[in-house]
């Protein structure tokens, strides 16, 4: 289906919505995948992401505050499939914690929805951030 033919429609049903959402959550993911310098270094260097292999790990999500203080937030697919949510509080060009700030690096995965049929909402993004993955890692789909 023509993604650009979808955006301008005034209406959109479920599975159209549901394209739309995981192109934003595809861009994310490859963006920072061909560009690992853009990920905040306080991420790369947090004591909790050690075990985490960047070039198989995607960023689902990332908000950086500019604004009324600094700190980065969002939701990352970690190589072994977790989701991890975090919010962090960090200094002014996000390349250390700020110490006392907030510091929250939490496994969300069993709160994440995989589901492929979700009622009004059709795909969830859980699914869809664990088909992008399997898909950016040159993997075979568990849905073939």
């Amino acid at each position: 289906m023509d993604l650009e033919r979808i955006r301008r429609k005034r209406q959109k049903n479920v599975q159209e919505q549901a394209l739309l959402r995981r192109e934003g959550l595809q861009l994310t993911a490859e963006y920072y995948r061909k560009q690992p310098d853009k990920v905040p270094r306080v991420l790369l260097q947090h004591p909790q992401a050690q075990g985490i292999d960047w070039s198989r790990t995607i960023v689902v999500d990332l908000h950086i505050e500019q604004y009324g203080g600094h700190g980065v937030s969002g939701l990352l697919l970690t190589q072994d499939c977790r989701f991890i949510e975090f919010d962090l509080d960090t200094n002014e060009d996000c390349s250390e914690l700020d110490a006392e700030g907030r510091n929250h690096w939490h496994d969300v995965t069993e709160q994440t929805s995989t589901s492929r049929q979700h009622r009004g909402t059709g795909v969830s993004d859980g699914a869809w951030a664990l088909e992008i993955q399997r898909q950016l890692n040159g993997e075979a789909s568990d849905d073939a």
